[in-house]
């Protein structure tokens, strides 16, 4: 029997979505979404704020990120296999934000992973079992303000001495390892030359499969080492006024019966309270974009090329 996963970027409640969180119900997936996604055999997606109640988290700390620990039963009816802690956002209130986060996640039974108190429990990869197919999934954040120390909570950090034998490790434990990599320019359709060298040696290294989601921008994809890249999913359920974030793709990672595995995208939109399937012209629109850019990110060069000329130059 196949195998399908569901893989959204990032989840960001916020003032606009905060009551659909809090319920509960499936209102935060419209226009089938909802369907589409719940009938995969697996599904992750990433957290973009902590959950927090505390006193202490101000918006001078936290530039008012956080949102109250009821979300958590928002995150909960997405029925999530695990959700990834690993991204900017998730250490803005520091280790009582992290904490907060993760206990509220854990009573609602919602597994996760990619961010704890210090390294090691951030470091700390999700393993699960489908179909008899063993799935691992790592994630690293790229941010360096955001990252664990041994004294510091925070998210995974990026260990560019480390990260290879570590992809290796993890690999020789599952049958698939899907990484998350949160890092890259924010807005930016494309790799950076340092996002597309990482996500490279991940995938020469044994994983599966590979997903930048830091740019929270739609963006392109390529074939290394006979491995699928995506830089770019664009958000999965975010505030639909928050500029740049109005779209994204689900990656839909299937494995076959004999072990062929193949990757297909799904448009979605934002809504007022969370995300809808894109109509059929928006969809058409959003892959002819994906596709086209992901024609120029396989050219040599491309990629430090476009992007020193999007830097702007400093007078």
């Amino acid at each position: 029997m196949s195998l399908e996963i569901f893989i959204g970027a990032g989840v960001d409640p916020s003032a606009a979505n905060t009551e659909a969180f809090s319920s509960g119900t499936q209102s935060l997936l419209c226009s089938g979404l909802n369907a589409v996604w719940k009938a995969a055999d697996a599904r992750i997606f990433s957290l973009e704020s902590p959950l927090s109640d505390s006193a202490s988290c101000e918006p001078s700390t936290c530039n008012g990120n956080c949102v109250p620990v009821g979300c958590a039963s928002g995150v909960a009816a997405l029925s999530p296999t695990g959700v990834s802690l690993c991204t900017e956002g998730i250490a803005c209130c520091g280790a009582d934000g992290i904490n907060a986060t993760r206990a509220a996640l854990k009573a609602k039974q919602v597994a996760f992973f990619g961010a704890g108190e210090d390294i090691d429990a951030a470091d700390q990869s999700f393993f699960f079992v489908r179909h008899g197919v063993h799935v691992g999934v790592y994630a690293v954040c790229e941010r360096e303000s955001a990252g664990a120390t041994e004294r510091r909570a925070g998210a995974n950090p990026l260990d560019l001495v480390n990260l290879s034998d570590r992809v290796r490790e993890i690999k020789s434990n599952c049958d698939r390892l899907i990484v998350l990599y949160h890092g890259g320019r924010e807005g930016y359709p494309f790799p950076t030359p340092m996002e597309q060298k990482v996500c490279r040696k991940i995938a020469e290294c044994g994983a599966s499969l590979v997903l930048s989601q830091g740019s929270h921008a739609v963006g392109c994809s390529e074939r290394w080492n006979n491995t699928t890249i995506v830089y770019g999913q664009g958000s999965f359920i975010c505030a639909a006024a928050d500029s740049g974030a109005q779209t994204g793709l689900l990656v839909r990672y299937a494995i076959g019966d004999y072990g062929a595995d193949t990757v297909g995208y799904v448009p979605i939109v934002s809504t007022d309270c969370g995300a809808a399937l894109a109509d059929e012209t928006k969809a058409a629109e959003m892959l002819d974009g994906f596709q086209k850019r992901t024609l120029r990110v396989r050219v040599e060069g491309f990629v430090p090329a476009r992007f020193q000329a999007s830097v702007p130059v400093s007078v």
